[in-house]
């Protein structure tokens, strides 16, 4: 049987949240989406500028504490750059 956290839906089906464990930096775009969409604030963005120069922007896990599984942040990025994870109990 497995440890991880079960809980259910409002309409009392089984759900199981996956906690954000790693974004692929190398696929982000820095749009944004998954950080204003996530209402914990577990996301941020940070600044960086590329080999020519340009300021540009990756999404970070800023404070990973805050995270209640949601996944919403893997499903609005369109890039699939989020991976998540069970949390043992």
């Amino acid at each position: 049987m497995s440890e991880g956290l079960i809980y259910k839906t409002f309409g009392g089906l089984p759900w199981t949240p996956l906690f954000v464990e790693e974004i692929d930096t190398s696929k982000c775009l820095g749009c944004g989406r998954c950080v204003k969409l996530c209402v914990q604030k577990c996301l941020g963005l940070e600044s960086f500028e590329d080999d020519e120069g340009t300021e540009r922007h990756i999404a970070k896990i800023a404070n990973k504490d805050q995270c209640i599984g949601c996944q919403s942040c893997g499903s609005i990025c369109v890039r699939h750059c989020y991976t998540f994870k069970e949390k043992s109990a």
